[in-house]
């Protein structure tokens, strides 16, 4: 609902990938093999499927919606790759302009940035391990 107020802001959906059992129980694909130690996203048929963070950040009103899904190693570069696409060339989606700022959906994302506010949402399902670091972080922390 942020993205809705905030006109001209874009979103990045960051997935850290793991190997080994997914650690939320979930066959989501995110974690299938890449060829390098991370990827950026940006295929409209992928960010608009159905049910996933993307699209939910692209139906908000996000101007522009990338994911990276980085393995652990490759997660400080693909951050610093992915925020720079978003200006890159002028932001073709913001009329040669780039968005006016972006919204992380990440835990991990916070051990290599500083953002202006830090929100952490706590819901009720079991919390992953990069959500210690991301509570301890946050600026406003929400409780559904």
């Amino acid at each position: 609902m942020l993205l809705k107020e905030l006109k001209g802001w874009s979103g990045l959906k960051v997935t850290v990938l793991h190997n080994g059992p997914c650690p939320t129980s979930r066959d989501c694909g995110a974690c299938n093999e890449i060829g390098s130690e991370f990827s950026i996203v940006s295929d409209k048929n992928i960010i608009e499927e159905k049910g996933k963070d993307t699209q939910r950040l692209k139906a908000q009103g996000a101007k522009e919606v990338l994911w990276l899904k980085a393995k652990p190693e490759g997660l400080r570069e693909g951050l610093k790759k992915a925020i720079a696409k978003f200006s890159a060339k002028g932001g073709s989606a913001y009329g040669g302009k780039g968005p006016r700022g972006i919204i992380i959906e990440s835990n991990s994302a916070l051990k290599y940035l500083k953002p202006d506010l830090a929100i952490f949402v706590k819901g009720h399902r079991r919390e992953k391990n990069s959500a210690q670091l991301a509570f301890k972080k946050a600026d406003l922390v929400i409780t559904l």
